[in-house]
């Protein structure tokens, strides 16, 4: 009890509390501030995220544009070529047609035979429009495959 009499001690705790105050303040002053740093940081953070998603949106929008524009050439030019393929198989009936009349003029060979001319020259005939249908398949598909690849695939 006499400990509490002397001015030391009364000193000791007016200091001790007085501290205690300050760095109460202290640190709910640095505590609103690191709140306001965090808050700073996160807000910064999430305007980065958008504008991140908002450029992949808007890049994955134009390669879906181009991705289309492609489609509907290739649908154009596949088009094409089946008009192609029709006049050309029109054509080979059209020859059939005249070869067979030709060889109608002509006196039938001996033994009433086919002509090996006829046969050979309608297997030829078919096999160059079958050619033709193949090639131009695969011209078809290289252009839609090069077309794809230019404007998808190596644009930045």
């Amino acid at each position: 009890m006499m400990a509490l009499l002397s001015p030391r001690v009364w000193l000791a705790l007016a200091l001790a509390g007085a501290l205690a105050l300050t760095h109460s303040f202290a640190y709910r002053s640095g505590k609103a501030n690191v709140r306001a740093a965090w808050a700073v940081e996160k807000q910064a953070h999430t305007e980065a995220v958008a504008a991140a998603s908002e450029a992949a949106r808007m890049k994955e929008k134009a390669l879906t544009i181009t991705n289309d524009g492609i489609t509907n050439a290739y649908i154009k030019e596949k088009a094409r070529l089946v008009a192609d393929s029709r006049v050309t198989a029109d054509r080979l009936r059209d020859l059939k047609a005249s070869i067979d009349s030709a060889a109608g003029a002509d006196a039938a060979p001996l033994g009433g035979a086919d002509d090996p001319r006829d046969r050979v020259i309608d297997q030829c005939a078919t096999a160059l429009v079958r050619l033709d249908e193949y090639a131009k398949s695969v011209a078809s598909t290289a252009i839609g495959l090069q077309s794809y690849t230019r404007e998808v695939c190596l644009k930045p």
